[in-house]
Order: structure tokens, then sequence, then C-alpha cells
């Protein structure tokens, strides 16, 4: 304990130089892990420390919102290839914070010859989940791909919550140098206004969402709306595919008022991933007032159902609609236990990681 308040005392007074890298970074966005690879960015940066983010994208962008960027013209895809680039700015810092999955196996190779502590944040990791999404041979080299990449010896890896890690451990991963920290969300800009009658969904519109589940759902409810909130590859496939009861919106966060109204009106949320790391649109749900269906394990108050079981969704969701004063409650408590996710908790964890890989170094 005497060791560990030590090595946080010197992080507080002593500025680290990080380097951050990930395939993607604001203003390009993809998703939930761009987003926490800013919140990353901005927090650490406003705790003192010096922080450089290693990207791909337009090269002439050299900051976003004060935080200094390096971007390199080519696909996310190649930043797997992005390692003499990498090793030229490890030398600058004190630590290495980089992310699945194009960024970290370069990341991890520069730190080992340099002999600086990296650390990996495990945003995603499917491994058999991968021949489901993708078939044939396109799923196997996934899954390869994938192995090579996040089953390497970082100095600390971070799972963004216990079902994630358990899911990987059982896919085969070493449990050695592996954390939870849960990362965080701004409660404050969702919460409940008056709810309307419709179920929503928000994400990425990609098959491991379980998109096409949440249409065979709607589907067998066709008294019900559904409101499909998001963008992704499988866009025009399901909007040409879905039932009369489905509307589409585009709205993201960059959005704002609009994107947090839509959870604030929507009184049940529907999320039937096959798997996630943890689940930002569900935290944003609960603070926002909605009972939750889904797949995810999140620890929310609502119906857990087992992917791909969408008889067992559509009669959790029935049950949701014809009794909206139970759902109301439940939705309540959700409020509540939405709360526990916060930015600055998920800062204060992760500069104690830093501190242990740090004192080994």
């Amino acid at each position: 304990m005497k060791q560990q308040v030590s090595n946080n005392h010197q992080l507080k007074n002593k500025p680290l130089r990080i380097l951050i890298t990930h395939e993607l970074f604001p203003p390009d966005f993809a998703g939930g892990g761009e987003k926490l690879v800013y919140e990353t960015a901005k927090n650490l940066q406003q705790r003192g420390h010096q922080v450089k983010v290693l990207t791909t994208g337009n090269p002439k962008i050299k900051q976003y919102e004060n935080i200094r960027t390096i971007r390199l013209s080519r696909n996310r895809y190649l930043m797997n290839f992005a390692f003499f680039k990498i090793l030229k700015e490890a030398r600058w810092a004190d630590i290495i914070q980089t992310s699945t999955y194009n960024a970290c196996f370069p990341s991890w190779l520069a730190g080992k010859i340099f002999h600086k502590p990296v650390v990996c944040l495990v945003m995603g990791y499917w491994g058999k989940q991968w021949q489901y999404m993708r078939k044939g041979i396109k799923g196997f080299f996934s899954q390869l791909i994938e192995k090579i990449q996040v089953h390497r010896s970082f100095d600390q890896k971070i799972f963004l919550s216990d079902f994630s890690r358990d899911f990987a451990f059982r896919s085969g991963m070493n449990k050695r140098n592996t954390i939870i920290i849960n990362p965080g969300v701004e409660i404050e800009n969702y919460h409940p206004i008056k709810k309307e009658n419709f179920v929503l969904f928000s994400g990425r519109f990609a098959q491991q969402k379980g998109v096409y589940d949440c249409l065979k759902v709607a589907q067998l409810l066709p008294k019900v709306k559904f409101v499909m909130m998001g963008w992704g590859e499988e866009e025009e496939k399901i909007r040409k595919n879905s039932p009369k009861n489905v509307q589409f919106s585009n709205l993201s966060l960059k959005a704002g008022k609009p994107f947090f109204e839509m959870y604030g009106k929507a009184p049940i949320f529907f999320l039937p991933s096959y798997g996630e790391t943890f689940g930002f649109v569900l935290v944003e749900a609960m603070a926002s007032g909605c009972a939750i269906v889904s797949t995810i394990p999140l620890g929310y108050k609502g119906f857990l159902i087992k992917p791909k079981n969408v008889q067992q969704m559509a009669r959790a969701i029935d049950y949701l609609v014809k009794h909206p004063s139970g759902t109301a409650k439940l939705g309540k408590k959700n409020i509540e236990l939405a709360k526990k996710f916060t930015w600055e908790k998920y800062i204060d964890q992760l500069l104690q990681v830093y501190a242990k890989v740090l004192q080994k170094h």
C-alpha cells in the first residue's frame, strides 16, 4: 500500500510523456473506441501529463481540441505497418498507451526495442465469434490476425468489463498482466424526458451488433415502433429489408442535444449484440432512464437474453411495452446504476496502472 501511494505521488508531481497510438482519432470517428481514446487523451492532459496521439488521417491536422496529433495518410487497417513511425515517436515517451486492433502490434514491438512500457486497452476481442461474423476463410484469418495482435506480452492489458476479460480467457488468452477498468460516460448529458412509445437501438449498423436480430424482433412485434439510430456498413441492406414499424436515424454523438434527447424519449433500449467489450450505449441508455433488453451483462435493470434468441427478446420487449409503470421503475433504477461510470474514476485507475508498470521498468 505504501509503495502504491508513493507511485501515485510521483505521478502527480512529475508529468508523464504519454504516446497514445490508435487507428482513428477525432475528427475521424468510427465508434466507441475513438470516444474512449479521446477521453483518455483529454483527461490525461487535464491532469498535467504530456500527450501525443499517433493515428491515421489527414497529416495537416496537427491537433484536436489542444491534443497534439501525428496523422499518417493511410487506411486505418494499414496502421499495422506503422512500426517505424511509432518507433521514432517512442523515443520521446515514458509510456506507450495503445489499443486494439491495428495499432497494438507495432506499438508492442516498438516498446520491446526501446524497453518502454506498453499498456494495451482491449477494446475488442471476438475469438471464435469471427467465424459467425465473417464466413469462411475471412473469419479464419480475422481470428488469426486478432491472436497475433492481442496475444502479446504487453506490460498491462486493460479490459473494460469482467465479461469481456472472461471471454478472452475462455478463448485462450493468458491471464498474466490483465486488469479491468470500466470507462466513464458523461452521464450529465443523458437524462429522461417525456417518454414516447418506441424501442431504441443505438450503435453501429453492423452484423455483430445484432442489427438483423433487431429487424426480426420488430417483425414479431408489428404494433411496436422501433427506432434504429446509428450508421455502419449494413445500413443500406437493413433499410431495404426492414419492416414498416422500423424507423432510422443517423444521429450520432456529434449531433449533441438531438442525440441525447432520442435516448431521453425512449422507455426501452434494445441491444441484441453478439458481444461487446463494454457497451457505452448501455450506460447512455441507463442514464436516460431506459429499461434495458440486451445480450450484454452490464448489470442493468431489465432483461438479459442469450444472443440470437429472437423469440425471448420479443417476449421481453412485449412485456415491457404492456407494463409501462414497471418499465419506468426499472429506468429509474438504471439512472442510479449509471452514476458509477465516471471518467475521473477511470483515469485514477489508469494512472495507478502506469505507476505499476513504470516501477517495473
